[in-house]
């Protein structure tokens, strides 16, 4: 069920439909359970995820929340 409830809240920030999409657009956030959490820039963003794993037991998932505004265009390079 929490796997599911990650799922949906990822689903949710991807789209913009999520209510903490707005506030966390164009940046990085971990999602733990049912919580979005910022990340921080740098080395400082490996301290805070070491914390998460060791708060929730479990490794965050990362996401980057993207800005509603801005076309993103992916590219995948063969190795």
């Amino acid at each position: 069920m929490k796997r599911e409830n990650q799922e949906k809240i990822i689903s949710l920030l991807l789209s913009g439909k999520h209510p903490k999409a707005k506030q966390f657009a164009g940046r990085h956030v971990a999602v733990v359970n049912k919580e979005v959490l910022p990340l921080k820039e740098g080395e400082d963003a490996v301290i805070q995820i070491d914390k998460l794993e060791k708060k929730y037991g479990k490794t965050p998932i990362i996401i980057f929340v993207p800005r509603q505004d801005i076309s993103y265009i992916l590219i995948l390079c063969p190795k």
